[in-house]
């Protein structure tokens, strides 16, 4: 049985639209690596989990065409802050969707929505997906690893009593200068976990491209187009191929 949803989101659902309107150099170059992830060929019919307020997948559609058949999002303050964009969003967790509309071309899982999902859970979920995806279906997921620079310093934060003040300077140039507003993802993973897991459960090509390679402080500075590996990126996207 999945362990309860808890909503660190709960009256706080406009927080990543600020963000966005905060930082829109990052929110570009995280845009141009999901679009670059789901177009290495026909996404076709897309499940989007996790999908937060619905900003990518509203620029999505504007910018490039691309149409996202079904969301899911656990949280109600974000959830309807994607209905109020246009999109139809079901309230529930990865765990708990039916996939009742599959087979599905892709599912993407963007910005670490996975990290939600408990370790001891996540097989079982991505096997789901995988069973869900059609013939050739690809399962997409977007990251901060747990290895980039970004990710060390949240997961310093997350796990020891250290000032945050010690580390505000370095925030101020990543999209988590506000991290004491909201909350990031619980469980941590360098990119090849992910990986051998993707693979163990059946899926075959895997292929990775990653953008905002700049420092922390810096990552506001320009928008970066993304580039293939996973190895300097401090956001990563993995294309898993049923």
């Amino acid at each position: 049985m999945a362990k309860p949803f808890i909503d660190h989101y709960h009256s706080n659902g406009r927080i990543l639209d600020e963000t966005w309107r905060a930082r829109p150099n990052i929110y570009e170059s995280r845009l141009r690596l999901l679009h670059r992830a789901l177009v290495d060929r026909n996404p076709g019919k897309i499940l989007s989990i996790g999908i937060g307020s619905g900003i990518f997948e509203t620029l999505l559609n504007k910018r490039y065409g691309i149409t996202v058949a079904e969301a899911v999002e656990p949280s109600e303050s974000l959830g309807a802050e994607a209905r109020r964009k246009g999109l139809a969003v079901t309230q529930s967790t990865a765990q708990d969707y039916d996939y009742a509309g599959a087979p599905y071309d892709t599912i993407v899982y963007n910005g670490s929505s996975f990290g939600f999902i408990p370790d001891d859970e996540i097989e079982g979920v991505f096997t789901r997906n995988r069973d869900a995806l059609s013939e050739r279906g690809r399962l997409v997921l977007t990251d901060v690893p747990a290895e980039s620079a970004l990710g060390i310093i949240l997961q310093t934060l997350q796990r020891y009593d250290v000032p945050r003040e010690d580390f505000a300077e370095l925030l101020s140039g990543t999209s988590f200068f506000n991290i004491d507003t909201h909350s990031y993802k619980p469980n941590w993973h360098p990119i090849p976990w992910y990986a051998d897991l993707l693979t163990r459960i059946g899926f075959g090509e895997l292929r990775f491209y990653q953008t905002v390679l700049a420092n922390p402080l810096y990552q506001k500075d320009q928008v970066e187009d993304p580039i293939e590996g996973y190895t300097k990126g401090n956001y990563v996207a993995i294309v898993a191929e049923k």
